[in-house]
């Protein structure tokens, strides 16, 4: 394959995966190959950060994770059972909860490409139980963790119509502006096929209970990014992770596109929005 067919293959494929992961809640029993399970997980550990935070993907057969996950309660109060897990856990630092949502993303998107279902679990367990099946000690926190195995046959139907529905996401206008909060971006922008197919890449990204507490700015230069809500549990202020889920959408979509740039982690003010939170700002990639 030519670097050109490699090229345009990995466009096709990240912005497939985007637009097609959704949460999984049914899995076949029988277990995936430890070598492709292991594919997944490496891309975790591989993948491109916002901070130096350290991180480690833990990948687990329900055996081995016991009755602390075995049966697992998803955000929806439905029942998981799957053959695999995938644990995030992380030492804490400034940033790391958005970081967490960033990195994660990108290895559930491995596992969307190749086939596999997923579904993001920040709030339905207890840290202090998961620390000690996976043997970490008090200073790792348990982020959040994911099922992983093939979707079960019974869940396709279920899939296409969640699809079909766009999953009740917001519109674009209700979460990207132009130079300050509520401002509507105008219609050359919206005229630019290829920055409204960046932009609805990180409408499509995954939160808890699809509240989507991002908000993206537009400016001549960058992109802000910041938060109107909070969802505290256990000391985390989850919607920073969601943050960072879509984060990782923007920027794999924009790269996949060729208007990649770099996320930088900040504070500063929000215009036209005193009490939401900044997150970042996403600069185009310098060249020469």
């Amino acid at each position: 394959m030519t670097a050109g067919a490699r090229k345009v293959k990995y466009i096709v494929d990240i912005l497939e995966a985007i637009s097609k992961r959704i949460s999984v809640r049914s899995y076949e029993p029988d277990p995936v190959r430890v070598d492709e399970l292991e594919e997944v997980r490496s891309v975790g550990e591989r993948s491109e950060a916002l901070t130096t935070t350290d991180m480690r993907f833990l990948l687990n057969t329900d055996g081995q994770m016991g009755r602390e996950i075995k049966g697992l309660i998803g955000d929806y109060g439905k029942t998981i059972h799957a053959p695999h897990y995938i644990v995030l856990a992380s030492r804490e630092q400034e940033g790391y909860l958005t970081d967490a949502g960033f990195r994660f993303e990108q290895m559930v998107l491995e596992a969307t490409r190749k086939g596999l279902g997923t579904c993001w679990v920040g709030l339905m367990f207890k840290e202090s139980s998961l620390r000690s099946t996976l043997d970490l000690d008090p200073s790792w926190r348990i982020m959040v963790l994911t099922p992983i195995g093939r979707p079960a046959a019974s869940f396709a139907s279920r899939a296409l119509r969640t699809l079909a529905g766009s999953k009740a996401r917001k519109p674009l206008d209700q979460i990207v502006f132009w130079q300050r909060h509520n401002a509507q971006l105008p219609a050359n922008l919206l005229a630019d096929e290829r920055l409204v197919r960046v932009l609805e890449a990180a409408r499509w990204a995954p939160s808890w209970m699809n509240r989507q507490p991002w908000r993206f700015i537009l400016t001549d230069k960058e992109i802000l990014v910041y938060k109107m809500k909070q969802q505290n549990r256990e000391g985390k202020d989850y919607h920073f992770l969601d943050c960072g889920i879509a984060m990782a959408h923007l920027h794999l979509a924009a790269n996949a596109l060729g208007m990649g740039g770099r996320w930088n982690l900040e504070r500063f003010e929000i215009p036209g929005a005193a009490e939401a939170e900044s997150i970042g700002r996403y600069a185009p990639a310098q060249t020469d």
